[in-house]
Order: structure tokens, then sequence, then C-alpha cells
């Protein structure tokens, strides 16, 4: 699954930045041994919530001791088609992302992605009835009032233990994510609708991507004058 993300990504930045040479990018189709195989054979009837996950190599990050800094994320909680929405959303975490800048093709081998699909659904009996590192949680809540609006947002499990957050602050920035900027009160909280869920997660850098494929691709390529920045 990670290694057809980068398939598609690297298809898709290649067609933005304008590969010169027709011949480097023949060689890239009928030389590399992609995974579009294993989605291929992958049945339409498999389906699932996913998110796919972009992370960057960042020279700041390692001296925090996390090498790594979020570059784009996106999924749906709502099942999917795997064999379709795999490609789909490893395209939209890296490019429409709307808190970050599009993922640029000089970035590739600082790139790591993550396929999460997300599993064992439960009703949590309180807004903090969940575990942190193991559970990934939706809340959704109504503001009060005739006119109450409805917010609702979810982080997936690994996001607390990264932040290195309990589940009262996992919670209370979650609330901000969903949009609210109000009081977070025990009123709030209780009126609170939560799910956890667990996650089955894949993840694989651009380097463990060139080694399965045997080459890199972006020594195929070259750009035009224009291109060169």
């Amino acid at each position: 699954m990670c290694y057809h993300c980068f398939d598609v990504l690297i298809d898709k930045l290649q067609s933005i930045v304008n590969i010169s040479s027709s011949n480097q990018k023949q060689h890239w189709s009928t030389t590399t041994t992609r995974s579009f195989n294993y989605i291929d054979n992958l049945s339409e009837s498999i389906r699932a919530p996913l998110f796919v996950t972009w992370d960057k190599c960042n020279a700041k990050s390692k001296a925090n001791g996390n090498p790594y800094t979020l570059r784009g994320c996106i999924g749906t909680l709502s099942p999917r088609n795997l064999k379709l929405a795999i490609g789909d959303y490893a395209i939209t975490a890296a490019l429409r992302d709307r808190r970050f800048d599009p993922i640029t093709y000089h970035e590739l081998p600082r790139l790591r992605v993550a396929v999460s699909l997300l599993v064992k659904y439960e009703e949590c009996q309180h807004v903090h009835d969940w575990e942190v590192g193991l559970h990934g949680i939706i809340i959704q809540f109504t503001t009060s009032g005739v006119d109450g609006k409805i917010f609702s947002a979810t982080y997936l499990p690994e996001v607390a233990i990264e932040q290195k957050w309990d589940q009262i602050q996992t919670v209370d920035s979650l609330i901000g994510k969903a949009g609210y900027t109000g009081l977070i009160d025990d009123g709030l909280l209780k009126r609170i609708t939560c799910k956890k869920y667990q996650s089955s997660k894949f993840r694989v850098s651009y380097q463990e991507y060139v080694d399965k494929i045997g080459f890199d691709p972006m020594e195929l390529s070259h750009f035009s004058a224009d291109n060169k920045r």
C-alpha cells in the first residue's frame, strides 16, 4: 500500500514539473517493478476507513528526537474501496492538505508515507474512555442554543503519543481542531459523543521505496532549465 502511494505521487509530481526527456519517462514506466500489480490484484470488495500521512525528515526535528514532521494527512472515516482510495488519498494528502503547501518533487528523498486502516470502532462511555497510544478518537458535539452548531474531528492513535499529550490535552486540542473556540468546561465535555478506534498502520520511507524497486526514480529524471530551482 505504501509503495503504491509513492508510485502515484511520483507520477503526479513528474507531470507537474514536466520531465524534459520522453525517453526518461519511458524508462521509468517500463523498468520499474512498481506496486501497481498489488493494487490491480486487490479485490474491489475490500473496503475500510483510511488515512494517508506524509512526513518529512527535518534536521531541526532530529535535534528534538523525532526526525520527521507532518507534511500532509487526509483520509476518511467512511469505508472506501481501497483499490481506488489509497492512490486518491495519497495525492490528496500530499497536494491538497490546506494546512501545508503542496509537496514538491525535490522533497521526495526526505519523505515517509503511512497508510492507516481504521478498525475496531467502539462507543466511549465518556470523552476520556480511551487509551493513549492504542486508540484514535472521533468526537462530535453541538453547541447549546436553538441554532446549535455541530462540531466534529478525529485524531489517529499515534497523535497523542507523538505530541506527548495525556487524555485531557488530547481532547482539548481535538475540540480546537474541530473549530470550536469557546470555553471548554464540564458542560461541554458531557455533551461530547466519542468513538474510539484502533488502526492497522503501514509506513515506508523514500529510501525503503527505492530499495524495493531497485533504483532511484529521481536519478532518471531531467528537467528543463525553467524547472531548475
